[in-house]
């Protein structure tokens, strides 16, 4: 397996991982409504960010419509907020490095924290940052590449949930 694959693979690892041991019964945590209706929501603002259009652009594939099982217990669901893109043309393309570094920077400006970034897996064509939001229990990974397309990927999603059964 080539490195590049190996540290995003070690990084959606860590988002699995922490959102298994973030599924505890907390108060404040939102219903699973809420926290759809604010994980699109910061998406959305990611996408539509200066940060995101200094690098490139992106658009979303998946905007948590749908439960997944995948990362939770059983019996247990979560949603996903996915987007891909690609870098501006050349000679505009940035270090993944630093696109990361910028969208990051605007999710620890609204309360989230690191789990993973550079200095834990990156090189220099690959940028990736992990971060999770510590009341509503959002994560976000985010991944820059300039040796495959697509160059950006944004995957977020939301903490496990009991699933409802209608």
């Amino acid at each position: 397996m080539r490195p590049d694959i190996r540290r995003l693979a070690a990084a959606a690892m860590l988002v699995s991982l922490v959102t298994l041991t973030g599924c505890t019964g907390d108060a404040d945590k939102p219903t699973l409504d809420e926290a759809t209706k604010l994980l699109i929501a910061e998406g959305d603002r990611i996408l539509a960010s200066q940060d995101l259009a200094s690098s490139g652009s992106a658009a979303a594939t998946e905007r948590a419509d749908r439960n997944s099982e995948v990362g939770c217990l059983k019996g247990q669901v979560q949603r996903f907020f996915r987007a891909e893109g690609y870098f501006k043309d050349p000679p505009y393309v940035p270090a993944p490095s630093n696109a990361v570094g910028l969208m990051a920077s605007a999710l620890r400006l609204r309360s989230y924290e690191v789990i993973v970034d550079n200095a834990d897996l990156g090189d220099e064509n690959l940028g990736t940052a992990v971060l999770r939001h510590p009341t509503s229990g959002i994560t976000f990974l985010i991944a820059v590449r300039t040796a495959q397309k697509p160059n950006i990927m944004i995957v977020g999603k939301t903490g496990c949930y009991p699933q409802m059964v209608s």
